[in-house]
């Protein structure tokens, strides 16, 4: 299951944690230099991502087994509460219905839990990327400082990886707009 860690690397992740790690070393102004890479292949194809995949793809496969067996429970409990509900009375009817909306609740739970979006599959596609990225980082900072590069881009997300210090113009941008607007007062 490719999910945990392709889906983070698709979704722009690498590019905001190596953008966030990285420093620069001093620009060449005479002669710019913009490299990129490819942060999805890089993944595909770095041999410490296995390792992690196929940590990733165990717990996942607990999971999905723990999810599997509750299901079953549940789908058990509502087949033998369907085929008992003629013979049962009004109060083992109820005590039933409520036996088999607390295993729901359960299962529910448990399924938010793994899959939800702060869940455990999340946190621990966290836990292992980060590493990974760490990696990356280290490798990208060292050629982007040794070959002079002053701006590094990721083609699979579209980002800034690395940039060399004073290149970026957004605080001058700034300056020039708010340059002449007074501050507004809040009341």
């Amino acid at each position: 299951m490719k999910t945990g860690i392709a889906r983070l690397v698709r979704g722009g992740a690498v590019a905001a944690f190596v953008a966030a790690a990285l420093g620069a070393g001093p620009i060449d102004a005479a002669e710019p230099k913009i490299g990129y890479i490819d942060s999805a292949r890089i993944f595909a194809e770095f041999k410490g991502t296995e390792d992690a995949q196929r940590s990733f793809d165990q717990e996942v496969a607990g999971w999905v087994k723990e999810a599997e067996g509750m299901k079953a429970e549940l789908d058990s409990l509502q087949r033998e509460f369907q085929a008992q509900s003629l013979m049962l009375s009004d109060t083992r009817k109820e005590e039933r219905k409520q036996a088999i909306d607390q295993k729901k609740a359960a299962y529910e739970t448990f399924t938010q839990s793994v899959w939800g979006p702060q869940g455990k599959i999340a946190e621990k596609n966290s836990e292992l990327i980060q590493p990974i990225i760490e990696k990356i980082n280290v490798v990208l900072q060292r050629i982007g400082e040794e070959e002079n590069y002053t701006i590094v881009l990721d083609a699979s997300v579209g980002g800034i990886v690395y940039a060399a210090p004073g290149i970026d113009l957004t605080d001058r941008i700034l300056e020039e707009l708010n340059r002449g607007i007074e501050p507004t007062e809040t009341r």
